[in-house]
């Protein structure tokens, strides 16, 4: 019988990590793949001879230990010495940056948000959390360099009255780390502003848009609207606000992006296809 083709995503979901994991196994050259259009397609026959090749033991480690627990009260509590230890733990059993990011200090940042919406946490134990998951990525950040030709460049930052930029330096970082330029415009930028960043930093491949709270989606409907009318770019949006989809193109985007490993897909089928 013959050996049937997968998508990057099936693929990583066969081996239990995250899409962004799978995609660096392929750009390292340990997952054979070919591109197909804009995806990535590899065979089962590949697929299973890379995961008899893996330490049984190392992915067992990456699936099972609570590293985003972990980290969540240790910057509850204003750790920073502490919340460092555990990113290196995580770095060392295996993860890399990038799934620190998606699958650590996100989930962790998530809870303690969701946790303060219900009453249950403090607007203050949320700013002293944001503050050490700052610092977090300020030192993970050098490790997104990406040495080669540019694949293009992207704009990203949020809408005007957005005090939220976690995910905005989070996301530049992994379009950093797949060999994009970027333009991080940070949070809380009028929305003439951004258009003028975005006409300066020409040729542009996309825009990406984030939107943490649902008082800022009125202005990431004006800012998308204006993007495609003075810019003429895809905008691809994503947040904690932006619930599926269907919402991200109500407000007038090209995409939606759930993570951000979404966001990079996207702008990496914009440039491939």
């Amino acid at each position: 019988m013959a050996s049937q083709d997968l998508s990057l995503k099936e693929c990583a979901e066969r081996l239990g990590v995250h899409y962004m994991t799978a995609y660096r196994y392929v750009r390292l050259g340990m997952l054979p793949a070919e591109k197909v259009g804009s995806e990535w397609q590899v065979t089962e026959d590949d697929l299973e001879a890379f995961r008899h090749r893996q330490d049984p033991v190392s992915a067992g480690r990456r699936r099972q230990a609570p590293w985003a627990d972990r980290l969540r009260r240790r910057m509850l509590a204003g750790d920073d010495r502490g919340s460092w230890q555990i990113v290196e733990a995580a770095l060392a059993s295996g993860l890399d940056p990038g799934e620190v990011y998606l699958d650590v200090i996100t989930p962790a940042m998530h809870r303690i948000g969701e946790d303060w919406a219900a009453g249950s946490g403090t607007i203050a134990q949320e700013h002293r959390a944001t503050a050490v998951a700052t610092r977090l990525i300020g030192r993970l950040s050098s490790r997104f360099t990406h040495r080669g030709r540019s694949r293009g460049r992207v704009v990203i930052g949020t809408p005007h009255g957005e005090a939220h930029a976690l995910a905005v330096s989070m996301v530049a970082d992994l379009l950093r780390g797949a060999g994009f330029d970027v333009v991080d415009l940070g949070h809380d930028l009028p929305t003439e502003e951004f258009i003028a960043a975005v006409d300066e930093a020409r040729p542009v491949a996309a825009v990406a848009v984030s939107i943490s709270t649902s008082d800022s989606l009125p202005a990431a409907e004006e800012l998308i609207s204006a993007l495609h009318a003075a810019a003429g770019v895809p905008v691809v949006v994503g947040g904690m606000a932006v619930v599926d989809e269907a919402q991200a193109l109500a407000l007038g985007a090209d995409a939606y992006a759930a993570d951000g490993s979404a966001a990079v897909a996207f702008v990496e089928s914009l440039v491939s296809g």
